[in-house]
């Protein structure tokens, strides 16, 4: 266990899935949560849950992809906690199919909300952070922004673009003892995965009478020395070590949590 007493945590995306996953361990680790997400409904569902652990927290409706919806979540958070110590970005979203097949909207969408809306948050919580010289940030990317994926191509592309920014702002803000770290999960079971298994039944004979979860399991086995999936809170138990002081000499790093599926 970690002790983040005292501490501030954003965590964009929070509202289901992996956020849901992070935001409860670190309000367990002892934080107090800025649950933020664009389902609404959600991330106040998980706020009473947090309250009714005895836990300080916060919900926001927000878009990460809309600057003044960040802004407000910034301002929101240092009006009811007077601090920032930790951001995760973790909302995301994805498109499936075969890149030539994709309309724009299927290529912008991923790219907005998980590279702009990784930058946007960022640049507003670094802000904050930087005079108090203190901080943990962690963007939760993909192994496929390490390696290429075939039908997930926009995805990839934000993933892949997310890393490098994660690299970026990690030599940027080291000066002010801010660490910027990637977590790359592998296989989790998410809506973005179950589209995907959907369009592999619609696309590929040989799996059209298997259920979108065989298709995952499939996959999982394939290509996952482990031979099992992730779950949210593999990705959280990382995490939480990322933004504690036991890792405050880790920085600029992009680590995968997928059961050896990418080694690199």
């Amino acid at each position: 266990m970690y002790n983040l007493n005292g501490q501030v945590a954003i965590v964009t995306g929070a509202g289901s899935g992996i956020g849901r996953a992070i935001t409860m361990r670190l309000s367990l680790e002892g934080a107090a949560i800025v649950a933020a997400d664009v389902d609404g409904m959600a991330a106040e569902k998980l706020f009473r849950e947090i309250k009714d652990l005895g836990r300080r927290g916060l919900s926001l409706e927000i878009d990460v992809s809309i600057a003044k919806d960040v802004e407000r979540m910034v301002k929101g958070t240092m009006e009811n906690f007077g601090q920032i110590d930790i951001l995760v970005n973790n909302a995301g979203t994805g498109s499936t199919g075969l890149i030539i097949d994709h309309t724009e909207e299927d290529w912008e969408k991923p790219l907005q909300v998980n590279l702009k809306g990784t930058f946007l948050c960022l640049r507003a919580v670094a802000k904050e952070m930087m005079p108090r010289k203190r901080g943990r940030i962690v963007n939760i990317a993909s192994i496929a922004g390490k390696s290429g994926e075939e039908f997930i191509g926009a995805y990839c592309a934000s993933k892949f673009g997310v890393i490098g920014l994660t690299q970026v702002l990690a030599k940027e803000l080291g000066r002010h003892l801010i660490t910027v770290n990637a977590v790359c999960p592998g296989y989790v079971w998410t809506p973005m995965w179950e589209n995907l298994a959907l369009w592999f039944k619609e696309n590929f004979p040989s799996m059209a009478e298997l259920s979108p979860r065989e298709v995952f399991e499939r996959r999982v086995k394939a290509v996952t020395p482990m031979r099992r999936p992730q779950t949210p809170e593999d990705i959280a138990n990382l995490v939480a070590f990322l933004v504690s002081d036991e890792a405050r000499n880790i920085t600029g790093q992009a680590i995968n949590v997928d059961g050896g599926a990418v080694m690199h």
